[in-house]
Formats: C-alpha cells, sequence, structure tokens
C-alpha cells in the first residue's frame, strides 16, 4: 500500500451503512470504467463489550471514535474509513494497482491496532481481525463486495495472522453464512456440538489434575465453525442459555462417565460467555445440571472473561456470589488483559486467575511479559487464590513457572484439545496409580 500521509489525514467518516453502499456505487463504478481496482476491508473488533469494560466505561461509539481515529492515520487521504457498528469499521481503498496492497493495508491496519488504547485511565489490548474483497477478483457490485469481505472477516477471525482474502472456495461458506444462526439452534438440541478437553497440569507434582471443555462444530456446508462464532451467533440468537446448558451436560455426563470407570475425577473447566454472567438464571442452570448427572461442585470450574467482572460488576458478583453458594469454583479467564485492580479482585468470590496466554508465551524473551506473570502470580496468592497459566508450549516457559510458584498450567506442552474419547484414554493412562 502506498505510504499514509500522517499529517494529511482527513476528519474521520462516520457514515452508516448507507452512505457507505452511495460511495462504493461511485468508486465501483470509476473502477469499472478505468478498468481499475478497488478493495474492500471489514475490520471487527473481537469482544468489544470486553474493551470498552476495560477503558473505564466509555460509550460505544466512543470506544469506536478512538479505534477509528487510529486507523485513519494509517491509511492514505483518498481511503474511506466507516463504521458499520458498535464492533465492525469498514475501509474502502479505491485506485490500487495491485491486490497485494489490500493485504499490506490489512497488516499495517492490524499493526496501528498493536499498541493498547487508552481513555481516561483504563487500557486495553485489541484483538482485531480483517476481511478482505478486491474489484474485480470478486464482483463489481457493491452489495457482493460487502458480503465477500463480510465473510473473508468471518475465516481472519480463525486465523493466526488476523487477515483473509476472499477465495473461490469461501463461495460454499457464503452460501451457508447467513443460514448459520438457525443451524445452530437445530445443531445443540440435536447433540450435534461436540466437546474437547484440553487437561491441566499441577505444576508442582507434575500430575494432570483437570481439563478445560472446547465447544466444537462441524457444520455440513462451512465445516468447522469457530468457537468464537458459535458463541457470537449464540449470543446474538439468544441461544446463549441453551448452549451453556448443553455444554455444562456434555461435561458432566463425561465426569459421570469416569467415575463409572472408578478413574480419578478430574476438575473440569468451562467458559462463560459475559452474557451469561449476567443471566439471573444461570446459577439455577448449573444446580439443574449438577442435579442430573450427579456432579461434585467442586470439580467443577467456571471461567468467566476478566472484563465482565469490570463492565457489569453488580450484576456478576451477585450471580458469581450464587454459584459459589453451589460449591463451584470461579476462575477469572485471559487475566492481565483487562488489568483489575486490587480492590476489583478482593470483592471477587474468586478461586483463581488464568493468565492469558500472550503473556506466558512471551515470558522468557519479554521482561516485561514476565514482570507481568510474576506479578500476577503474587497477586494471586496474596489473596488465597490459585494462579494458572494458558499456552505453555515449551519446557524453558514450564519450568520459569515452576520456579516463580505458579500453581496449574496448560498448553500443548501438556497437551492439545482432545476428543471425548481420546481425552478418556489420555486421562485414564495419565492419572493411573
Amino acid at each position: 500500500m502506498p505510504s499514509p500521509a500522517e499529517s494529511r489525514a482527513t476528519p474521520v467518516e462516520t457514515e452508516g451503512r448507507e452512505a457507505l453502499i452511495k460511495y462504493l456505487d461511485r468508486e465501483t463504478a470509476i473502477a469499472r470504467a478505468t478498468g481499475g481496482r478497488l478493495s474492500v476491508l471489514i475490520l471487527e473488533l473481537r469482544r468489544v463489550d470486553r474493551v470498552a469494560a476495560l477503558l473505564r466505561g466509555p460509550p460505544p461509539a466512543t470506544t469506536m471514535s478512538l479505534v477509528v481515529d487510529r486507523l485513519q492515520k494509517a491509511i492514505r487521504p483518498e481511503d474511506r474509513v466507516a463504521p458499520i457498528n458498535d464492533e465492525q469499521v469498514c475501509l474502502v481503498l479505491p485506485r490500487l494497482a495491485h491486490p497485494s496492497q489490500a493485504v499490506l493495508a490489512a497488516v499495517k491496519l492490524l499493526r496501528a491496532l498493536d499498541r493498547p488504547i487508552s481513555y481516561e485511565g483504563g487500557t486495553a489490548v485489541l484483538r482485531p481481525c480483517v476481511g478482505i474483497a478486491n474489484l474485480p477478483d470478486h464482483g463489481f457490485d457493491p452489495a457482493g463486495l460487502l458480503m465477500a469481505a463480510d465473510v473473508s472477516r468471518h475465516i481472519a477471525a480463525t486465523r493466526e495472522e488476523g487477515y483473509h482474502v476472499f477465495q473461490a472456495e469461501d463461495a460454499v461458506e457464503t452460501e451457508v453464512y447467513r443460514g448459520l444462526d438457525l443451524d445452530l439452534e437445530r445443531a445443540i438440541r440435536a447433540n450435534e456440538l461436540e466437546l474437547h478437553f484440553q487437561p491441566i497440569l499441577e505444576i508442582v507434582s507434575g500430575r494432570p489434575v483437570g481439563a478445560e471443555a472446547l465447544v466444537r462444530w462441524r457444520h455440513p456446508k462451512a465445516g468447522d465453525v469457530s468457537p468464537l462464532n458459535i458463541i457470537g451467533i449464540a449470543e446474538r440468537t439468544g441461544l446463549i442459555s441453551t448452549l451453556t446448558f448443553s455444554i455444562l451436560n456434555g461435561v458432566l455426563r463425561e465426569a459421570a462417565h469416569l467415575r463409572q470407570k472408578s478413574v480419578r475425577e478430574p476438575r473440569f473447566a468451562v467458559n462463560l460467555s459475559p452474557k451469561s454472567l449476567v443471566d439471573r438464571e444461570l446459577p439455577a442452570i448449573v444446580e439443574q445440571a449438577l442435579g442430573t448427572w450427579g456432579g461434585t461442585p467442586g470439580s467443577l470450574t467456571l471461567e468467566i472473561p476478566e472484563s465482565s467482572t469490570i463492565s457489569e460488576a453488580e450484576r456478576s458478583t451477585a450471580v458469581l456470589t450464587r454459584l459459589k453458594a453451589l460449591g463451584i469454583r470461579i476462575a477469572i479467564d485471559d487475566f492481565g488483559s483487562g488489568f483489575t485492580s486490587l480492590s476489583e479482585l478482593r470483592k471477587l468470590p474468586v478461586d483463581e486467575i488464568k493468565i492469558d496466554r500472550p503473556y506466558v508465551a512471551g515470558m522468557i524473551g519479554d521482561k516485561g511479559d514476565r514482570a507481568l506473570v510474576r506479578s500476577a502470580i503474587d497477586l494471586a496468592h496474596h489473596f488465597e487464590i490459585a494462579a494458572s497459566a494458558e499456552g505453555v508450549e515449551n519446557p524453558a516457559v514450564l519450568d520459569e513457572l515452576q520456579r516463580l510458584g505458579c500453581d496449574f498450567a496448560q498448553g500443548f506442552l501438556i497437551a492439545r484439545p482432545l476428543a471425548e474419547k481420546v481425552f478418556r484414554d489420555w486421562w485414564t493412562s495419565h492419572t493411573a496409580v
């Protein structure tokens, strides 16, 4: 992409979808008439509720304005930025010489959002993804280009590089993309969702003590749907309580199966959506699932996103307190990404913090990451709660965690997420006396 003119950046555009379509109509007409190129990018802020919470509560429009302002400084004056909603931004890059410029632009945009964003003392680390569609390669119709970019954004959310260019084979996904909402409810009720389990190790003893449950969905046409999108669809369609109940039942069913084999029962962990955390019916849902399978409350850990404890402090604390009264263990997930204060942590009925994987992965080569991990462990122990590290992928990291006094570890070094039958065999062989 041509070098940006940061000092010449024009004011941020705040148009809606209708104005964006009009702009695309004009630019696509110019491109058709001149044989030119144009790219449409859709950038999404994943878990935007977390971002707003970590920034200490600005309105969503303010959060997006902060993001768009930074994006504007990374593009050319002729490029157009248009927020679509509180989570997504569309960028139109007209008059490109080559489609590779769109990829370079996407990389530059992602880098522009690498640095934490700040607002009135709050700080948040953004985790964006970018979908790309090109004219003429993917059509000339503005609505079709937006659809292709949105499908690509959907795929980019599952890619490590954070961006995806629309491909011919993605057309299959386009066909079913809009039908996933309806299909998810059917898949839940037909028990078509699968659970995989990633083992958790007690560092001091070297023995596995539990596993985190991870949902998987193989759609008959779309293929593997990422957990992020499963949760997003469930939240958008009001299915999150149904999905949570389904996952809890699957986890407790697996625990019952292991008990029947006289195998030591793992401490299973289940992730909660932020929307579940403010659902007053959640404790009743959990209690019902435990009663159905004869589950032991102390063997179930519910993991909550760190930002949820900030954005909905009063309501989430009330729900967590009721869950704690049932004997359920509570863990704060992705700890370190939200900068929970000492006072906030002290008020929460928490048994464990799980240190966010980027800090764990970088702790050997980055002094800042190591300091954050060490501080998180010390903070947890100060409040007499356990510290767990996610994303442990090499022996050096595990050795350092042990030296720092971390209690638990999870990651590819211990085991990748395992399908139910594979997990049973793994657990049985690794816990045999």
